[in-house]
């Protein structure tokens, strides 16, 4: 049993647990975060018009997926450039809502406990919820609705693991379309950014405040070994068949298209950069929107399978070497304090 499933178990029975993930309940009212509900880990609450769906957990580990619903209402209009001030992106990410929940299910087999899932089921043509509310749902009252139940319970769930574990990860799941068939690791830093040498990227403090696992950096641990590191994520994923950039073995995209992280990687992450979206800067749930290719991940039932078993068992021993690391240094110690 690995450190992770022991500070996990000790927390499971004050959280509760369930086997259920049929029930419903009332939404949130708006961002400051949903009504207070006693949430059962393992079921299901949705939204006014059951457009957010969000799964209760009690591990540390936070799930959405806002790219992979199915459902185009009639009420709400399609979002176009002109209605959403100039940018309005309305392509699917295939298959990701589907792996989400795999993923979902994976880590409860492999930790005995649940994570924390929000899913927004509307398609990406009536709302975005990885935008800011203008380009998320360009001023219809019923897709405004939606983005604040959407990100009012991952507001929840981000307190519900501060409160209950002390320090949590979040992972926003994406699909690309990009040529190379290997997954994208978007920390908040752009492809110059990753382009640095790890003596580079160690030296300016902009990079580490900036990135999506600012309070996991401690001066044993510095910004490229978690980036691209032996043991970092990226690493660890490509132990498990699934190549990652960045890696070891793909320190940074190079000239390759990549997405360093959006709207709900900064709102929900530790970055300094938070506050900016509503979120909390410098706080203890740090995080990554991971942006998955299509195929041998993707495209099949048997393959999304395969990468969710093998995200659990990268998250439990990517989190729990972190668990260590971080109680080792006593604290979040930032490279130059």
């Amino acid at each position: 049993m690995s450190v992770l499933t022991l500070v996990v178990a000790s927390s499971l029975t004050v959280a509760g647990s369930s086997c259920s993930t049929s029930a419903v309940g009332p939404p949130p009212a708006d961002t400051t975060g949903p009504e207070q509900v006693d949430y059962v880990p393992g079921e299901s609450y949705y939204g006014e018009h059951g457009y957010v769906e969000y799964i209760a957990g009690n591990l540390p580990i936070i799930l959405s997926a806002g790219h992979g619903g199915h459902l185009m209402p009639s009420a709400i209009p399609d979002r176009t450039a002109d209605r959403c001030g100039g940018s309005a992106t309305t392509v699917t990410d295939r298959n990701t809502r589907e792996m989400t929940l795999m993923m979902s299910q994976a880590i409860v087999e492999r930790l005995g406990g649940h994570p924390h899932v929000v899913i927004s089921h509307l398609h990406r043509r009536k709302l975005d919820p990885n935008r800011d509310l203008v380009e998320a749902a360009c001023g219809n009252g019923l897709a405004e609705q939606a983005w604040r139940e959407y990100h009012g319970f991952i507001d929840r769930a981000r307190a519900d693991v501060a409160e209950a574990h002390g320090r949590g990860w979040y992972m926003d799941v994406h699909g690309h379309g990009h040529p190379y068939q290997r997954l994208e690791l978007g920390y908040l830093l752009r492809r110059p950014d990753l382009a640095l040498d790890d003596d580079a990227l160690t030296a300016d403090d902009v990079f580490w405040r900036r990135s999506s696992i600012q309070t996991m950096v401690t001066a044993a641990t510095q910004l490229p070994a978690l980036l691209r590191g032996e043991t970092s994520l990226g690493a660890l994923y490509e132990e498990h068949g699934f190549p990652a950039v960045p890696s070891p073995t793909y320190p940074d995209p190079g000239d390759e298209p990549f997405f360093s992280g959006g709207y709900s990687t900064v709102r929900h992450t530790c970055t300094a950069n938070a506050y900016l979206y509503g979120g909390h800067a410098d706080g203890p749930v740090c995080g990554v929107q991971l942006e998955a290719n299509f195929h041998g991940v993707r495209d099949t039932e048997e393959n999304r399978a395969r990468f969710a078993s093998a995200t659990a068992a990268v998250l439990e021993e990517f989190l729990a070497r972190a668990v260590m690391e971080l109680e080792t240094a006593g604290s979040y110690l930032m490279p130059h304090q």
